[in-house]
């Protein structure tokens, strides 16, 4: 069986989505395509780096939250077209990060529990007077331009700054938009994280059509990037205790 047909019929199990899996899987370039069956060693239905069901934990068992954001909002839409990536102070939350931001504060309400957070959640946390926070902000260039963050380097940053005040959490709550959290979760076990979304907690689901990221404003375009994303962190990590695949 074709790559790509083996790979619709994994997303449809794993979305319960034929449709959305069709029309990923269309819009993925065979370069991509090629990646995503080198990853899987051949084992589309069954490897694990392909799985969206990743593990959860109950939120008393967690030390710490990992909160990764999904999309921003451009202060001014002139910007999209001037920087790849926007000054700082072009830049605002949006939407799915401020209902990221509001789930994490009310975990952490009845959970308080230290927050390494990207920029854009932590910007809101701020505002709702959520304690213990560390802000991960993007690089800055010496010609002060913004330099974009993966979800690995988030991690990596942020845990760097953590151990700067010598408290890494070691059992995290993973806090990110839903189609993303699955990587995130993978991500800190690359870290060597016990990490796993928190029972009950529902995150976000909504995409932001006016994002100033163009791979977050709908579901497709999001899950086509995260294919190719995963082909990346899979091939410097392993993944085998990632998840384990729902029949």
């Amino acid at each position: 069986m074709a790559t790509r047909t083996q790979l619709q019929d994994r997303l449809t199990l794993e979305f319960d989505d034929a449709a959305l899996a069709t029309a990923v899987v269309h819009g993925l370039a065979d370069e991509t395509i090629d990646a995503v069956a080198n990853m899987c060693g051949g084992d589309v239905a069954a490897s694990p780096t392909l799985s969206y069901r990743p593990t959860t934990m109950p939120g008393d068992r967690v030390d710490g939250v990992v909160a990764f954001s999904y999309g921003y909002r451009l202060a001014n839409a002139v910007d999209q077209h001037e920087h790849d990536v926007p000054p700082m102070d072009a830049l605002l939350p949006g939407p799915v990060n401020e209902q990221l931001a509001a789930c994490i504060a009310e975990f952490v309400d009845h959970h308080p529990v230290p927050v390494v957070a990207q920029w854009e959640i932590a910007h809101v946390l701020d505002d709702l007077s959520v304690p213990n926070v560390v802000s991960v902000a993007p690089d800055v260039g010496d010609d002060g331009s913004t330099r974009y963050l993966s979800t690995a380097g988030v991690l990596d940053k942020g845990l760097r700054l953590v151990d700067s005040t010598g408290t890494r959490p070691h059992r995290v709550g993973v806090f990110a938009h839903a189609d993303h959290a699955p990587r995130c979760v993978a991500t800190a076990h690359a870290w060597r994280l016990d990490a796993a979304l928190i029972t009950g907690v529902d995150l976000p689901t909504d995409d932001d059509p006016e994002a100033g990221q163009r791979w977050t404003r709908d579901r497709v375009t999001w899950i086509g990037t995260d294919l190719f994303a995963r082909t990346r962190l899979a091939a410097s990590t392993d993944w085998t205790s990632f998840s384990k695949v729902n029949p």
